[in-house]
């Protein structure tokens, strides 16, 4: 559960960016543990190109599509497509970072104040399912 009333504001505006290709229930997790922890939880996704240039290949689910499984997620309350993180979109914002495939973490936020990291609770991951999905193509290609 979220922090005691006494403890926190929860007047805040939280913020966490990510591909979230492939969505999986360790994405789900932190943008919950996320959402519990401010009163307004507005979700950045990364375009193709972002994720080309920063990681080297692009999403297997098409922009659109990602922004319509988060906006139907009752932990966001708001999804933006965004090309970068810059400080327009952390300004008076509780910044999450985690460390799960497709979303932004510590040393990709690296110097950004008030910055909060979510550990990775559930062993879940969007590489474990790229690689099921490559293997499953491979054996398929040679029936």
């Amino acid at each position: 559960m979220g922090e005691p009333q006494g403890e926190h504001s929860l007047s805040q505006q939280g913020f966490l960016a990510g591909v979230f290709d492939l969505f999986h229930v360790g994405h789900l997790d932190v943008l919950e543990r996320a959402r519990q922890a401010c009163d307004r939880l507005v979700v950045g996704v990364l375009t193709d190109e972002w994720a080309m240039d920063a990681w080297g290949a692009r999403p297997f689910v098409p922009l659109v599509e990602r922004v319509q499984i988060l906006q139907h997620l009752r932990a966001v309350d708001e999804v933006v497509v965004i090309d970068d993180v810059d400080n327009h979109l952390l300004t008076g914002r509780l910044v999450f970072a985690a460390d799960v495939d497709g979303v932004l973490g510590a040393d990709d936020l690296n110097g950004v104040p008030g910055m909060h990291e979510l550990p990775d609770v559930r062993m879940s991951s969007s590489t474990i399912l790229r690689a099921a999905i490559d293997q499953r193509q491979s054996r398929s290609s040679v029936a």
